[in-house]
């Protein structure tokens, strides 16, 4: 089996030296790759590893200053990315990120002593690990069932303790709680990485060379009610080199967390996220810090941003006369909505007054702002308002 450690890519630690006195948070128990990928990273160099179950708790660990830093998992190739963690980063205002680690990964499966693959018949692991070895899963032991858990380490432990037959972890991990890899190398998908993020509280020594910037916001509506959005972003010329994910988040909301190549003074980087924020007010910057793979030089960068935007402006017209189209289309659709609603509301406001009600009921129009405000932001509430007043002059009475 090819190991982890020959995957790790991190450059050089140029802003904190090694210090055995330091105290370095992960997304434990022990065992999971959040640790070995910690272990690897050259600020944590004889600094004392200290397991917090949850991401939120890590980050707060660090938000305190009772650790120096908190490393955590953001994307897997093929899993994708992380929602617990985006949403930790939502909830720590005073957060900056120091440096990425990516980790080649692969999976052993974990059994007691004396237990053979046909008598596994739980399996247990973190979600982002079923969905990189289903496949795997199916062939070699169909019979078995999944038991979701926080981390690898804890279905680990879960096998130890009796709860459950075997545990996606890595090989690294048996040691720690007395057992053996009945199976070792799988994944489904051959050279998968996740990619780590070690952050710090804000203030904290700057991480130099920098030279990716990540952002996260949040946006009224769902992800499945978003995907107009994030397309348009995405297709912008100006941030066709900006990785951009949307997770759930709570009371309807979702999570956007941004990627930029280059550190936010670089003014292509600049450029990309004044444009995003001008998108998605309230996008917080997370730093700029150095990546895992060699930066590219500023001429490339400048490039990368700006090909695109140099290429389409040579089809900018007939772009412009196409979208232009397109909104025409929607806006017959949208007026023709409106006709509808305008005669339902008319027939609702006669059979009210007929009963001797009022011809409005604040009470529905209160949800309605709501409703408009959850899905399409703070101008939500102001076109619900002038849509309630289109309707009310339209009354019959």
């Amino acid at each position: 089996m090819r190991s982890p450690l020959k995957d790790i890519r991190a450059r050089p630690a140029t802003d904190l030296a090694p210090c055995p006195q330091r105290r370095f948070a992960y997304l434990g128990p022990a065992g999971t790759f959040t640790e070995r990928a910690l272990s690897l990273a050259p600020e944590a160099e004889g600094a004392r590893l200290v397991p917090a179950a949850t991401a939120r708790e890590a980050l707060a660990l660090a938000c305190r200053g009772d650790v120096d830093a908190a490393m955590l998992p953001v994307h897997n190739t093929v899993a994708g990315i992380v929602p617990d963690t985006l949403r930790a980063f939502a909830e720590s205002p005073a957060l900056s990120v120091l440096r990425e680690v990516v980790l080649g990964i692969e999976f052993s499966l974990l059994v007691r002593p004396g237990t053979s693959l046909a008598g596994v018949r739980t399996v247990s692991g973190h979600p982002h690990a079923r969905r990189q070895v289903e496949g795997w899963l199916d062939r070699h032991v169909p019979q078995a069932r999944w038991v979701p858990a926080s981390s690898n380490a804890e279905a680990a432990r879960r096998v130890r303790d009796g709860e459950c037959d075997a545990a996606l972890a890595g090989d690294f991990t048996a040691g720690h709680y007395g057992l053996r890899a009945a199976a070792t190398g799988i994944q489904d998908t051959a050279g998968a990485t996740t990619r780590f993020l070690l952050c710090a509280r804000s203030g904290g020594p700057d991480a130099v060379p920098a030279d990716r910037t990540s952002l996260i916001g949040r946006l009224a509506g769902r992800p499945q009610h978003l995907g107009a959005l994030l397309d348009g972003l995405r297709r912008h010329p100006f941030l066709r080199a900006v990785s951009l994910h949307l997770v759930p988040d709570a009371g309807g909301r979702s999570l956007l967390f941004a990627d930029c190549p280059g550190r936010l003074d670089h003014p292509p980087t600049a450029r990309a996220v004044g444009l995003l924020r001008l998108r998605v007010p309230g996008l917080r910057s997370l730093g700029s810090y150095p990546s895992a793979v060699s930066p590219p030089d500023p001429y490339h960068l400048c490039d990368l941003y700006e090909r695109s935007e140099t290429m389409d402006s040579k089809t900018t017209p007939e772009d412009i006369a196409r979208l232009r189209r397109e909104i025409d289309d929607l806006d017959g659709r949208v007026i023709g909505t409106l006709k509808q609603r305008l005669r339902i509301s008319r027939e609702i406001q006669g059979l009210r007054t007929d009963r001797g009600g009022s011809r409005t009921d604040s009470g529905r129009e209160h949800t309605v702002r709501g409703r408009y405000a959850e899905e399409l932001g703070e101008g939500g509430a102001d076109l619900a308002q002038a849509l309630l007043e289109l309707c009310r002059g339209q009354s019959s009475r």
